[in-house]
C-alpha cells in the first residue's frame, strides 16, 4: 500500500512496534487492517524466541497493587535479564497491568499458565467433559481428544491469568501484554508468582 511518513509514526503509536518493523508492514500490506496483522504477528515471533531462549530472569522486582477501598489487593513478582529493563517505563507498567489484573478480574486467577493446571485438576476437568457433556456424544472419535482439548483449555483457562481477557480490553488477553512487552524489549519477562488478598478471604 501508499504511505507516509504519517502512517509509519500512526502505526508505531498504535503497536508500540519499531520504526523499520512499521515500514516493512506497510511496504507490504494492501490495507492498514493487513499492516497491524503484520506488525503483530513479527511481535508474536520476536516474543516467542525469546521465550523459548534459555536466558536467565533473576532481575526484576516485586509489584503490588490495593484497590482504592482496600478491600482487595494482589503482590507479584515479575522477572527479566537485565537491571535495565528491570528500570523501564514498559517493565514496570507491565507489572502494575498484571497486578491491577489480578486483583479484579472475576474469576480470580489461580494459575499463570495452563502448564502450572495440576494434573488431577485437568484429570477431573477432563472426566467431567466425557461423562457430562452432552455434545461430546455427537463428536467424531477422530476428533474427541482434539475437542476434549478444546473445551479443557476454555474451561480451565478462565482461571489461566495468561489465558484471561485483559480487564481493561476484553478483546486482548494477558499473554499478549507480557508477548508486547518481550517483543519490545528483547528480553524475556517471566511472572513468577502471584498472590491475591480479599478483605475477609
Amino acid at each position: 500500500m501508499n504511505y507516509a511518513a504519517a502512517d509509519v509514526k500512526r502505526l508505531r503509536e498504535e503497536t508500540g512496534a519499531t520504526f523499520a518493523d512499521c515500514k516493512n508492514a506497510l511496504s507490504d500490506a494492501v490495507t492498514w487492517e493487513e499492516a497491524l496483522k503484520l506488525v503483530e504477528a513479527k511481535r508474536d515471533k520476536k516474543a516467542q524466541k525469546m521465550q523459548v531462549a534459555d536466558r536467565e530472569t533473576k532481575q526484576g522486582g516485586i509489584f503490588s497493587y490495593i484497590h482504592h477501598n482496600h478491600s482487595v489487593g494482589a503482590l507479584l513478582e515479575l522477572n527479566c535479564s537485565t537491571d535495565f529493563v528491570a528500570r523501564s517505563e514498559a517493565f514496570r507498567k507491565l507489572a502494575s497491568e498484571l497486578a491491577l489484573q489480578i486483583a479484579g478480574a472475576h474469576p480470580a486467577p489461580k494459575y499463570i499458565n495452563f502448564e502450572d493446571v495440576p494434573a488431577e485438576v485437568i484429570a477431573q476437568a477432563r472426566k467431567s467433559i466425557e461423562e457430562d457433556d452432552p455434545s461430546m456424544a455427537r463428536v467424531p472419535a477422530d476428533k474427541r481428544e482434539e475437542v476434549i482439548n478444546n473445551k479443557l483449555k476454555k474451561n480451565l483457562g478462565e482461571q489461566v491469568l495468561m489465558m484471561q481477557p485483559w480487564v481493561k480490553d476484553d478483546t486482548v488477553v494477558v499473554g499478549d501484554l507480557v508477548r508486547k512487552v518481550i517483543a519490545d524489549t528483547g528480553e524475556n519477562i517471566v511472572l513468577r508468582r502471584f498472590s491475591r488478598f480479599e478483605l475477609g478471604k
